[in-house]
């Protein structure tokens, strides 16, 4: 089990209590941004969402506990430990349970509205997109040739980030759209985007298929790769490159694949033809340290 997992029935240890669904939301969303520890250096992020910050990852990963039986569902709104499965909390340092206990005591006497209350105040960034109040305007961007990786991201810091950016449309340009980690196969990045109003668009034909990659497995490879994929599949796929140059024209897109750095990814060598279509600048987004 993950430690950021163990975080969570440590909360719901520490409450002794149902817990509602909100309230670990903002829980867990106060241990990372009020506590030294940050929870850990593999805690959740956190997207602007209907009631402010909240955690897709966080989400799903509590609903898998709770197919595993650590945590019992207490109506369609609050969770609680199964005491029964508890023992299994041991291994967090000393430091971060600490802190849990702090935020549990600090916060878990307060209503919902007072617990909301004290998040938006203190983070108004994260109201962007709340039904309940928003206290700050949802960033815009001027259009560009945006380029994006997520690679070493969560999907809620890579989405917050597009946010941040002033993102309103995802372009993604991998050949195959599957991933290990949560939230970037094809469909679910497409569903959590849309929840976010980002708009998903997918084009494969403007990706290196596996069998190419296949062809260049070294990482001095690589740019030979890349010198293939601008002479062979971008001539090939001009129309293409035109639709997404249209797309970028329109209103702020990203062009989004793995790689964190641009140079070791295909879609720098896709930007420079889109960029002289469109007359825009290139702008590759990178998430703050």
């Amino acid at each position: 089990m993950l430690t950021r997992q163990k975080i969570l029935l440590l909360m719901l240890k520490h409450a002794g209590r149902p817990v509602r669904r909100v309230e670990l939301m903002k829980w867990c969303f106060l241990l990372r941004h009020e506590s030294e520890t940050e929870g850990g250096s593999s805690f959740y992020d956190f997207v602007p969402y209907k009631l402010g910050p909240f955690s897709f990852a966080l989400y799903q990963e509590i609903e898998k506990l709770q197919s595993m039986s650590y945590v019992l569902s207490q109506g369609d709104q609050a969770w609680k430990l199964n005491t029964e499965l508890s023992d299994v909390v041991a291994g967090v340092s000393q430091a971060v349970e600490r802190e849990v206990r702090t935020v549990v005591k600090s916060f878990g006497r307060l209503t919902n509205d007072d617990l909301l209350d004290y998040v938006y105040q203190r983070y108004p960034a994260f109201t962007v997109n709340s039904e309940r109040q928003k206290l700050a305007p949802r960033p815009k961007a001027e259009v560009a040739v945006y380029t994006a990786g997520y690679e070493g991201l969560s999907i809620d810091g890579f989405l917050n980030l597009l946010i941040s950016s002033g993102i309103e449309r995802l372009i993604d340009v991998r050949s195959n759209p599957t991933a290990r980690r949560y939230g970037f196969h094809k469909s679910t990045l497409n569903r959590l985007s849309n929840r976010l109003e980002i708009e998903y668009r997918h084009f494969a034909e403007l990706g290196i298929q596996s069998e190419v990659r296949q062809l260049f497995p070294a990482d001095c490879d690589r740019g030979m790769m890349f010198d293939e994929y601008e002479v062979v599949t971008l001539t090939r796929e001009s129309a293409a490159v035109r639709d997404v140059a249209k797309l970028v024209s329109e209103r702020p897109s990203v062009l989004v694949c793995m790689e964190a750095e641009p140079s070791c990814c295909h879609r720098s060598r896709l930007a420079n033809p889109v960029s002289e279509l469109t007359g825009l600048p290139i702008i590759h987004l990178r998430p703050t340290p």
